[in-house]
């Protein structure tokens, strides 16, 4: 099955823009994500988890801060992350350009959501406060 990126579904949420490149539905996969996501200058992706799912985000453009539990390290072009299976993460957008990567999620049809949000809980609301804005809105 192939993938054009002209004609892959594409959606925005919190200021995020995903292009979808698999995950069930659009291809014939139970297991698998692949997301192209841009962050806009300002933005990010919050403390979050994905409960028995592994990820790897890979940085096309621009550069993250990118958290896994409580280790931070800044990525650029050509850089990439593993996330072990329900460890909290974070990427943050602090650069006045544009954020690209592709996250691959696996498996999805483990158990728990495919998404967590942990950011509404210690001690990852206290590491986020005043660090993200979305939809022009300071977290």
């Amino acid at each position: 099955m192939f993938t054009q990126a002209d004609t892959a579904p594409r959606e925005t949420i919190d200021g995020r823009h995903h292009i979808w490149h698999s995950k069930p539905g659009l291809t014939p996969t139970d297991d698998l994500l692949v997301v192209h996501c841009t962050i806009p200058p300002g933005g990010c992706h919050s403390f979050h988890t994905h409960p028995n799912k592994e990820e790897v985000i890979y940085v096309i453009e621009g550069e993250a801060e990118q958290w896994v539990e409580s280790e931070k390290q800044t990525l650029g072009p050509g850089s990439s992350v593993y996330v072990p299976k329900s460890a909290v993460h974070a990427t943050f957008n602090r650069t006045a350009s544009d954020l690209k990567f592709i996250a691959i999620i696996t498996p999805c049809s483990s158990e728990g959501g495919i998404h967590v949000a942990v950011d509404h809980m210690e001690p990852w609301k206290s590491m986020l406060a005043g660090m993200c804005v979305i939809n022009n809105f300071q977290e």
